[in-house]
């Protein structure tokens, strides 16, 4: 009996402690990139507003295998646009719940049908640049072991926001570009 308690008692330790780091590891994400964009607001603003335009300039393949697909429900764009992916083990549903052309676009998510999260596409401009800024804060829920996730899930958002801004960044300077030709 003293060799199964000898045994077991280092193994219960552990599990303890690996559950107590967990318990103490931040709950959920916060995500916060930017991007210099080189455009106006107004040419910034209709690929952010109508979620079917998101499949201009997300990333949507990865070594180029499809990687998302895309449904649509409510309006086209604006409040109560939602756009639901799916692909890549990976389900989103974003439903818009603000949008301002001058400021930005406010979003809830629903990623995988459990996770709650807040997200916005804002922008700022000054001195003819605009400053665009993704945030997405979320929770990964009270279990201690997806706590452990954390970086990694920030790490990937941030990544993935980076490239999509890039993306973003690109479709609205050519429509800034082309604006100005046709206004010469």
């Amino acid at each position: 009996m003293k060799v199964v308690k000898f045994c077991l008692f280092p193994v219960f330790l552990f599990l303890t402690a690996i559950l107590g780091l967990g318990y103490m590891a931040p709950d959920g994400w916060d995500v916060k990139v930017t991007a210099e964009i080189h455009a106006s607001p107004e040419a910034i603003y209709p690929f952010v507003d109508e979620l079917g335009r998101w499949e201009e300039w997300i990333e949507l393949t990865e070594n180029g295998n499809e990687k998302f697909t895309f449904t649509y429900e409510g309006p086209a764009r604006g409040v109560g646009a939602i756009a639901s992916s799916s692909g890549a083990g990976s389900d989103v549903r974003w439903e818009i719940t603000a949008s301002d052309p001058q400021k930005g676009v406010w979003f809830d998510e629903l990623l995988e049908g459990e996770a709650d999260a807040k997200g916005a596409i804002m922008w700022q401009v000054e001195e003819g640049v605009t400053t665009v800024t993704w945030v997405d804060r979320g929770s990964l829920g009270s279990s201690p072991l997806l706590r452990y996730f954390h970086p990694v899930m920030e790490k990937a958002l941030s990544e993935a926001y980076t490239r999509n801004l890039a993306g973003l960044k690109r479709l609205a300077e050519a429509v800034e570009k082309d604006a100005k030709k046709s206004g010469e």
